[in-house]
């Protein structure tokens, strides 16, 4: 247990690192020393990289973790071929979506040339970007496996970063010259942590290689490719889902890589309210499925409204903070970026709602209706994928945040509505509301007061006030028995005597 608890520690300091790392390249140093089509030019290569990737390992990924053991267990290190057979594949794989890529050359050039002509210039960056990162997560599982999660976490969320940092650093002092180079070097980011996995995990000598196919594959056979095929799905959607609105931006929206490089800036800012949902779910979830093994719909009922309630708390502290320093980070960013504020109202909506209705996804999937989780999210990605186009091409920057906004009002409704229907439950109470409220009234009220100064420092004073009176309601009221006894633990620890 201490070797988790220590491998879990190193996971989560160099997820945090590697965070503040890419918001300091995303939210300063891209948007300040490249223009804005050149910054959303390495936002939709990341995105096609991503998506291609995701379909180039043909579901293979979670094949490997899940049938690992199995393998192991009946076969000696010289007759283990699952890493084997399983790399065949998503060489395969890869191979297809290259062959895909040079085919389709002409139709994207069609569809992204008029409104991101950049993009066409590079296109060809696209290839090592999602050889580099499919290969990657290939051998990422494998790290897995052999429980050096850490390793893994430091090159793909810390040090892929920092080689983009470096590469900014390089640019700015101009020993990188030109943004031909910077592009293609940027091109080649995810080859030196590919290189550096794969060296440890042979290294380790704690994954056989055999070539061949053995008995135990071939009884199983059957099994892991519908068990690939099943989770190929799932993910390919939510790559879809995931990486929709910068293509679509990119082909469709007037001003092409521009609205790119706006709207990544606004996304990335909403992903800091999904960190306390992210550790919610991985915590909650086994409870969830305790519940459901025990019939315990007392115990449901309870999760799914603290959940609710204080995922609905924190996601108001968080875009408070977030609107309150809007002007100071446009005023640093430019007049090019102005349209995040109106971003991050529709996009922080959105977020606001997924939040607030709790623990709905986890909770149908566990149950023995969790085809309605699977159809809601093939729903949500369609239906995204249609407003995301249509809206987009009639206003713009802003299409992709209305569009999302209306596909998670109805997603979040389909779930609330299915869970309430077939068992009784959902995740409201007056709380909520009183949450709601408290949090508008004080932002509004802070909005009112007549603060002077510079945009920074008036951004820090709102921030400071918002974060006293919101914290003292939430603790005078005891709105949350939760947070309630979360800090009276931090006051005991840090108050008690040597």
């Amino acid at each position: 247990m201490s070797s988790i608890r220590r491998q879990s520690f190193l996971s989560l300091l160099f997820i945090y690192a590697g965070f503040l790392i890419g918001a300091l390249n995303v939210l300063f140093l891209f948007p300040k020393y490249f223009t804005a089509e050149e910054f959303g030019l390495t936002r939709l290569l990341l995105e096609l990289s991503l998506l291609l990737s995701t379909l180039g390992t043909m579901g293979m990924i979670p094949v490997s973790y899940k049938f690992f053991p199995f393998h192991k267990r009946y076969l000696t290190n010289k007759k283990n071929d699952l890493s084997f057979i399983t790399l065949m594949v998503v060489l395969s794989g890869l191979a297809l979506m290259l062959v895909l890529l040079y085919y389709f050359e002409p139709l994207i050039i069609r569809k992204f040339g008029y409104r991101s002509p950049l993009f066409i210039e590079y296109y060809d960056l696209i290839y090592p970007l999602t050889i580099g990162l499919t290969l990657f997560s290939f051998f990422e599982v494998y790290a897995w496996i052999i429980g050096k999660t850490y390793v893994s976490n430091f090159l793909k969320e810390f040090f892929f970063r920092l080689m983009s940092t470096i590469l900014i650093i390089l640019w700015v002092t101009g020993m990188i010259k030109g943004f031909d180079a910077f592009a293609n070097w940027f091109s080649l980011t995810y080859l030196p942590p590919l290189f550096l996995l794969i060296f440890y995990i042979w290294q380790s000598k704690q994954v056989p290689f055999h070539i061949g196919v053995s008995s135990v594959t071939k009884r199983l056979g059957g099994k892991m490719a519908g068990f690939g095929l099943a989770f190929f799905a799932s993910s390919a959607l939510n790559a879809i889902a995931k990486t929709n609105d910068s293509i679509i931006l990119a082909s469709q929206s007037t001003q092409g890589l521009t609205d790119t490089a706006v709207f990544n800036i606004a996304t990335y800012l909403i992903t800091l309210m999904e960190v306390p949902q992210r550790s919610l779910i991985s915590s909650v979830t086994p409870q969830i499925a305790i519940a459901w093994k025990d019939k315990n719909m007392d115990r449901l009922n309870a999760i799914y409204k603290k959940t609710a309630l204080n995922l609905l708390i924190m996601g108001m502290a968080l875009i408070s903070l977030i609107w309150f320093n809007i002007d100071s980070l446009v005023f640093i960013l430019g007049p090019t970026y102005s349209p995040i504020t109106y971003l991050i109202i529709v996009l922080g909506a959105a977020k606001i709602i997924d939040m607030g209705t709790g623990m709905n996804s986890q909770i149908l999937m566990l149950s023995k209706h969790w085809k309605i989780d699977l159809l809601s999210n093939m729903f949500f990605v369609i239906s995204t994928l249609a407003l995301n186009y249509i809206l987009t091409r009639e206003i713009g920057v802003m299409g992709p945040a209305y569009g999302g906004l209306i596909s998670i009002i109805c997603f979040n409704l389909i779930r609330f509505l299915a869970i309430w229907k077939f068992y009784k439950l959902q995740p409201f109470s007056k709380h909520n509301l009183k949450v709601l409220v408290a949090a508008m009234g004080i932002l509004i009220l802070i909005e009112l007061l007549p603060i002077s100064g510079n945009t920074i420092v008036i951004s820090v004073i709102k921030s400071s006030l918002f974060i006293f009176s919101y914290g003292l309601f939430v603790l005078r009221t005891k709105i949350s028995p939760d947070i309630t006894d979360l800090v009276d633990k931090l006051k005991a620890r840090f108050t008690k005597n040597p």
